[in-house]
C-alpha cells in the first residue's frame, strides 16, 4: 500500500513538474498595454496631483519591487477641495509574474498582514461614470493601524478582464502556510487562463476616507475618472 501511495505521489509530482516546465516555455502573449502609467495618470484640471513615493526609501522601494517584480508602478494623490483619492497602479508585461502571485498582492492581503483591519467588503461590483460602464470593481473598507478608514476600489485585470476574488474572499498570508491555502486559487486559475500563468497584468487601486460608490456618482469627479480610461477600467476601453 506505501509502495502504491509513493508511486502516485511520484506521478503526481512529476506531471505538476511538467506543466510547470510547459508553461514556462509556452511563448509569451503581445502585449495589450503599450503606454506608459505617468501617462494614464495625468495633471488633471481642477485637482492637484502629487506623486507619491510607493516606498519610503530607495531601498526599500528596490526591495518592494523585488518582491512584486512590476514592469511599471505609479502612485498620485489627487485632490480638490476636502476629496482626495490616492491611485496606485502596478503593472507587469506578459511573462512577469503569476496570477496568483500578482493578485495575492491585494488589500485583503497586503494591508490586513500589516495592521489594517476589514470592516467591509463586497465583490464584483457593477457601477459607471456618467455614462459609461466601469468593469466589476473589488470593493472594500479598511481601518488603517492610526485609527482613519479607508474605502477601496480595486481591479486586478488580467489580459484586460477581471480576475474573481470571491474565492479567496479572506485573503492570504505570507510564508509557507500561505503558499498552501494559495493551492485551490492555483487550479482555478489554470482552468480560467490555461498553463501559461504568467500574463499581462495590471492593478489599479483607488482610495480614499469618502465612499467610493458616491466619488464614482458625483458628476464633478468625472473627468478625473475619465483620465483613468487607458488603463482599461472601463467596460468600452480595452488595452487592445
Amino acid at each position: 500500500m506505501r509502495k502504491a501511495l509513493l508511486t502516485f505521489g511520484g506521478v503526481m509530482l512529476a506531471g505538476l513538474l511538467a506543466l510547470v516546465l510547459a508553461a514556462e516555455l509556452s511563448p509569451p502573449r503581445p502585449r495589450g498595454f503599450t503606454g506608459e502609467l505617468g501617462q494614464a495618470l495625468p495633471e488633471i484640471p481642477g485637482w492637484t496631483r502629487r506623486e507619491i513615493p510607493i516606498a519610503a526609501s530607495s531601498a526599500a522601494m528596490a526591495s518592494a519591487q523585488g518582491i512584486l517584480n512590476f514592469s511599471q508602478a505609479k502612485q498620485v494623490l489627487y485632490v480638490r477641495g476636502s476629496t482626495q483619492l490616492l491611485v496606485y497602479v502596478a503593472y507587469w508585461e506578459p511573462g512577469k509574474v503569476s496570477v496568483v502571485d500578482a493578485g495575492s498582492h491585494n488589500p485583503d492581503s497586503c494591508w490586513v498582514n500589516n495592521g489594517c483591519v476589514r470592516t467591509e467588503r463586497v465583490y464584483s461590483v457593477p457601477g459607471r461614470v456618467g455614462e459609461r460602464e466601469l468593469l466589476p470593481y473589488e470593493l472594500g473598507q479598511y481601518v488603517v493601524p492610526n485609527g482613519g478608514k479607508q474605502n477601496v476600489a480595486f481591479w486586478h485585470l488580467v489580459n484586460g478582464e477581471p480576475n474573481r476574488y470571491e474565492d479567496q474572499e479572506a485573503g492570504w498570508r505570507n510564508g509557507l502556510i500561505g503558499r498552501l491555502e494559495r493551492l485551490p486559487l492555483v487550479w482555478k486559475d489554470i482552468r480560467t487562463y490555461g498553463l501559461n500563468q504568467k500574463n499581462e497584468q495590471m492593478f489599479i487601486r483607488i482610495s480614499s476616507g469618502a465612499r467610493l460608490e458616491d466619488l464614482f456618482a458625483d458628476p464633478a469627479n468625472g473627468r478625473l475618472f475619465e483620465a483613468l480610461a487607458p488603463l482599461g477600467i472601463y467596460g468600452d476601453r480595452k488595452w487592445r
